[in-house]
């Protein structure tokens, strides 16, 4: 599988066409559930549903893989449940991520072949149903690398913004970065790939 670019944080229409001008691989979208709609927004209060339609932001994809990070985190939002029955009609299109493990199980029941990250910030076990992992930056480890690819997953940190950073991740072997800056990466890549040719 090819090196993953996942653009970050596409919330709004103009950012989403910005990240989108990088090509990246994917495009991350913070989604969250406001009167029963599904809408791009990253904050978890979406009391006012004043965020960007979801099936807008489908739209303006134009066929770049959508990761949807699923905000889930109640009582702030609605429960796992309510946010995979939201995602039902659109699992075929997506993936997801999200820090909440019961939630990524029940995707994977329901739709066994959605490519799925669980999130973490802080050192964790690795034991989980998605196929990838998608640790903060700042905890990715040689050690961590190597064990998720000894169990046949995948790592994609986030956020990394600085072109140091990216040159070290790629360099312990993560399989994607997740970043603001997709153009940035993609050279990174590119010279990685050119510098190891």
């Amino acid at each position: 599988m090819a090196f993953e670019i996942q653009a970050h944080r596409g919330n709004d229409s103009l950012t989403l066409r910005r990240l989108l001008a990088g090509s990246p691989s994917s495009l991350e979208l913070d989604v969250g559930l406001a009167d029963g709609r599904l809408i791009v927004a990253h904050d978890v209060d979406h009391g006012d549903a004043s965020g960007l339609a979801f099936d807008h932001a489908l739209r303006l994809a134009k066929g770049t893989q959508l990761v949807v990070e699923a905000k889930c985190f109640p009582p702030a939002t609605p429960p796992a449940h309510e946010f995979v029955q939201a995602l039902r009609p659109h699992l075929a299109q997506i993936s997801v991520c999200s820090f909440s493990e019961p939630l990524l199980a029940e995707i994977s029941r329901l739709r066994g072949a959605v490519e799925t990250t669980v999130l973490f910030d802080r050192p964790q076990s690795i034991v989980t149903v998605a196929r990838t992992i998608g640790p903060r930056h700042d905890v990715v480890t040689a050690e961590l690398v190597d064990a998720a690819h000894a169990v046949g997953l995948r790592v994609v940190p986030w956020t990394v913004n600085d072109l140091r950073q990216m040159a070290e991740l790629m360099a312990l072997g993560v399989d994607g970065l997740v970043t603001d800056e997709p153009a940035l990466a993609r050279e990174v890549a590119r010279s990685r790939l050119a510098a190891v040719a």
